[in-house]
This record gives structure tokens, C-alpha cells and sequence, in this order.
């Protein structure tokens, strides 16, 4: 397990090169944008555009803050806003974001379908709740909380994370968390 900060993740330019994204996690450690399994990310979305294209690739992305986002998702609409706070749809489909109400800031999770799939699970709020077994990064937006196990204990604050690896079993935690908490926790499962 490894607690991460903002210090820790690397910012980088859009695959497109419209905008800027702060990859928070990778798998394989290193992976670039054309062999990651899985990525974990986070973006400032200032301007009505296009996706990047990421072939073979399933993404989620979920409100962080702002007011929301429509997508067009090869003429499908998602919105995704404060009541709707997330989508899935195929990352190598023509995707368009037009702002609902200005700027965004959004958690993105890709996962490359013929190796696992992903799931993105936001909770809020006051609560004790233990981790799935497939988990392999729970992300504090806004807030603070306490991962628990056993006779462990650690604290997240906003913008903090905690990656798992393969040797840990997240289902030993738990997350708790009271007041203004907002998390969001990755599963993995292999195909």
C-alpha cells in the first residue's frame, strides 16, 4: 500500500494536446498513454472540445467540481453534473464535452478492455465502510478520512490517495469518514 499526495502525481498534456491532466496512477508503473492496463487521472476542463482517442480503452469519468459536463459519446448523450455524477461510455468512440455553466474539474478512469474491467464507486458523507477485495486506489476529493485495519490507521485529506498493490488485501479496510468526506474508490477485476 502507498499513500500518495499531489506531489507525487505527474502532470501531463492531453493526449489531443487541447488541455493538461494529472495522472494520479498507472498500471504498469511508468505505462505510457498507448500500453497503460489501467489509468487513473484527474483534468481541468476549460473549453467545449473533443476527447483524446484511446483505442481498446473503457473510460469513466466522474464531477469533481463545477457544474457538469454533456457529452456527446458517438452521438449518445451523458451529462454527467452534481445529480448524474458520472459516465461510462468506450474511450475510442468520437466523444465531445460541451460545459454546463463554465469550467470543470473531473476523476478519470481508463481501463484497456481485453485485460480487466473498472468500477468507480463515490461516497460521501458520513461513513464506515469497508473496501472491496478488488480495490486498488481510493482518492480523498474533498475532505478527510481514516483507512483502518486492524491495529493500522491512515489519514487522507483532500486531494490524498492510496494505492494498493497486489500484495494487499483491501478488504482488510476500512474507510471512515465524517462531515464533508468525499471519496471515490477504484475496483479492478482481471479478465
Amino acid at each position: 500500500m502507498n499513500k500518495l499526495t499531489p506531489d507525487d502525481y505527474r502532470s501531463m498534456p492531453w493526449k489531443n494536446g487541447a488541455g493538461t491532466t494529472i495522472e494520479m496512477a498507472v498500471f504498469p508503473e511508468h505505462a505510457s498513454l498507448d500500453n497503460f492496463v489501467w489509468r487513473i487521472s484527474r483534468a481541468q476542463v476549460v473549453t467545449d472540445g473533443d476527447f483524446s482517442c484511446f483505442a481498446g480503452i473503457d473510460r469513466t469519468l466522474a464531477l469533481l467540481s463545477g457544474q457538469g459536463v454533456r457529452l456527446s459519446v458517438n452521438g449518445v448523450p451523458h451529462q454527467v453534473d452534481r445529480q448524474t455524477n458520472m459516465a461510462v461510455f468506450p474511450g475510442d468512440v468520437r466523444t465531445h464535452a460541451a460545459l454546463i455553466n463554465g469550467p470543470i474539474s473531473d476523476f478519470n478512469l481508463m481501463s484497456r478492455r481485453t485485460v480487466c474491467s473498472h468500477q468507480l464507486t463515490y461516497r460521501e458523507g458520513d461513513m464506515t465502510w469497508r473496501l472491496p477485495a478488488n480495490t486498488v486506489f481510493v482518492y480523498c476529493a474533498h475532505g478527510a478520512g481514516r483507512l483502518t485495519a486492524a491495529d493500522l490507521a491512515l489519514g487522507l485529506t483532500d486531494q490524498e490517495s492510496v494505492q494498493f498493490s497486489s500484495d494487499d488485501n483491501p478488504a482488510d479496510w476500512t474507510l471512515e469518514s465524517s462531515g464533508a468526506g468525499q471519496f471515490y474508490c477504484v475496483q479492478i477485476q482481471a479478465r
